[in-house]
């Protein structure tokens, strides 16, 4: 009856909403002064290449039609990078993701690969991960890749299902999908494939098909997510959303399936067979450091979120991201709300580190989610239950609505500016939490 009332929150970007009243916009300047000022540690590289000639059903990302503009974004997006040279650390692993970073042509990729090597220091054993679609995954392409450095490969499967396939607007058929996935497992080190569940019409024995072809083609990561049903994409105008009840079954048996062929469940939505470390999702869920280049793409530095704009048009006409500082108070809960994406929080860390006590700072949520089934208490950590991992997005917001709204986080009041605008999202995002949120408003 609860889950009915219950907003189930399918990306980890919404449990960032509660935080949005506590940020102090900041110039690129101060940005750049407060990391000049810690100690060089490695880092992580996002790097978002928003153009995809495709025109899925499903997609929410920041996503443009291919123009004359490529080459000169790119050439900017190296520009940005050089900014950045004599500030950023050593870096550790690359992602380059889109839109289809692929849709780029050879020169482009290999301006834009040459490019970042020349301007950081990267590691020999670095991650260099790239995303693509099937349809742009030329045998020259692959080459290409491979021959750039790339050494983790993430293509955008979705689902072999061929209805599915269909009713997500995916352009290549079920045999080339299979076809260029042994391929790419033949050239590159680490193969990772992403896949849809809770999608229409879609049944529990076909999520299962799809992992056990995933399985045998011997893909080292997949990342298993719910279909978010934006009112902005196609797909969500024409089908509803099916039953959570069906989602949470799914969930939970795929989840099995995967942990009886060897696929630990590494964050929220990847399972890796063990090959699979995924570096970079481990930079934001520690908030280490990130440094977003290109339209779009968000960062994280010296306590720092730097977010640019949305469009190519937009990031070359101002290259330089906003800058939003977290106020150290809240440093320790975005830190324990980011570990619920390992389905774990280790309860001495933030006691080391801040003084911070979770089990103080979260009390009722924790006991809500205990009696529900979806945490485990014990004595040096917080652990999620498969329940628990399911709702995990949820869970996180749940847990910084009761902190940082009931006065333990210093804000009394959700009246005025920016707070205003965060409280309507969050009340949109969690319905439940007008209780939460009651009495705090003076």
């Amino acid at each position: 009856m609860e889950d009915k009332r219950r907003k189930w929150l399918k990306s980890h970007h919404d449990t960032l909403f509660p935080f949005f009243p506590f940020l102090k916009k900041r110039n690129i300047g101060w940005l750049f002064d407060s990391v000049k000022e810690k100690a060089p540690e490695k880092g992580a590289l996002y790097v978002h290449i928003p153009f995809c000639t495709g025109r899925c059903t499903f997609c929410i990302l920041t996503k443009e039609r291919p123009s004359g503009n490529t080459l000169k974004y790119v050439n900017l997006i190296l520009e940005e990078a050089k900014t950045w040279r004599e500030y950023y650390s050593p870096v550790e692993t690359i992602y380059i993701g889109g839109g289809t970073p692929t849709s780029l042509s050879t020169e482009e990729l290999k301006l834009l690969f040459e490019g970042l090597g020349e301007i950081f220091e990267i590691e020999k054993n670095a991650e260099i991960s790239i995303e693509t679609t099937v349809s742009e995954l030329t045998e020259d392409k692959i080459n290409l890749l491979a021959d750039l450095g790339v050494n983790r490969l993430s293509v955008g499967v979705q689902t072999f299902n061929p209805g599915l396939r269909n009713v997500l607007g995916r352009r290549s058929g079920v045999k080339e999908v299979i076809k260029k996935l042994n391929t790419a497992r033949e050239v590159f080190p680490l193969l990772t494939i992403d896949i849809l569940y809770d999608l229409p019409g879609q049944h529990k024995r076909d999520v299962l098909a799809d992992l056990q072809m995933a399985v045998g083609i011997g893909i080292d990561g997949i990342s298993l997510y719910p279909l978010i049903y934006s009112p902005k994409t196609a797909i969500a105008r024409q089908f509803e959303q099916p039953a959570i009840e069906t989602a949470k079954a799914v969930f939970a048996n795929a989840r099995n399936f995967l942990d009886n062929n060897g696929y630990k469940h590494v964050n929220i939505n990847h399972f890796s067979n063990g090959r699979d470390k995924f570096r970079y999702s481990t930079y934001f869920n520690r908030l280490d450091n990130v440094l977003g280049l290109g339209a779009g793409a968000t960062g994280f530095l010296a306590g720092c979120f730097l977010k640019h704009k949305s469009t190519s048009e937009k990031y070359i006409r101002s290259r330089a991201g906003d800058v939003f500082n977290v106020p150290e108070a809240t440093i320790p809960v975005l830190w324990c709300i980011s570990q619920l994406q390992y389905g774990r929080i280790d309860l001495e860390e933030p006691k080391r580190r801040w003084g911070f006590e979770p089990l103080e700072a979260f009390t009722a949520t924790i006991e809500k989610c205990v009696d529900r089934g979806e945490m485990i208490i014990s004595k040096k950590t917080i652990e999620l239950t498969t329940e628990g991992m399911f709702w995990a997005n949820t869970i996180g917001a749940e847990m910084a609505v009761e902190y940082l709204y009931d006065g333990k986080g210093g804000l009394v009041s959700l009246e005025e500016g920016s707070s205003k605008i965060a409280k309507g999202i969050m009340l949109n995002k969690i319905r439940h939490g007008r209780k939460a949120l009651k009495g705090t408003h003076k």
